[in-house]
């Protein structure tokens, strides 16, 4: 009886310890998981990307009053941020936008397009 108890007390203790390590554990969030905004109060440009853990999103392109959504799949590679738009009559599935980027701090992100043009976004 008493190897049993003994036992019952491990698998009690084991099951415990799995509970608690599965309720603390967190997966490691990825940065660029967020919604990012864009504005340019001169040209009244914007742009607003929302990046989605499973490596899609949309895009929003703003002027003005008017805006135009996208939906996007993307990838990040060493710094560089590769979008291809999905579901849409302008871009083929088969074109890759490659930005290069970087994180100013936790909310604020540069993003430089293939002509150079650095856009800061922030996190919202």
């Amino acid at each position: 009886m008493k190897k049993i108890s003994a036992f019952l007390a491990v698998v009690l203790a084991l099951a415990m310890l799995f509970a608690l390590a599965g309720c603390g554990a967190k997966k490691d969030e990825d940065p660029m998981v967020g919604t990012w905004e864009y504005n340019d109060p001169e040209s009244g440009l914007g742009a607003v990307y929302v990046l989605k853990d499973d490596g899609t999103g949309t895009y929003t392109m703003k002027v003005g009053e008017e805006e135009v959504v996208y939906e996007l799949k993307y990838e990040v590679q060493d710094g560089h941020l590769l979008v291809t738009y999905v579901n849409n009559e302008i871009f083929s599935e088969d074109d890759v936008f490659d930005s290069e980027f970087s994180f100013q701090d936790d909310n604020t992100i540069i993003i430089k397009d293939s002509f150079g043009a650095e856009m800061t976004f922030v996190r919202k």
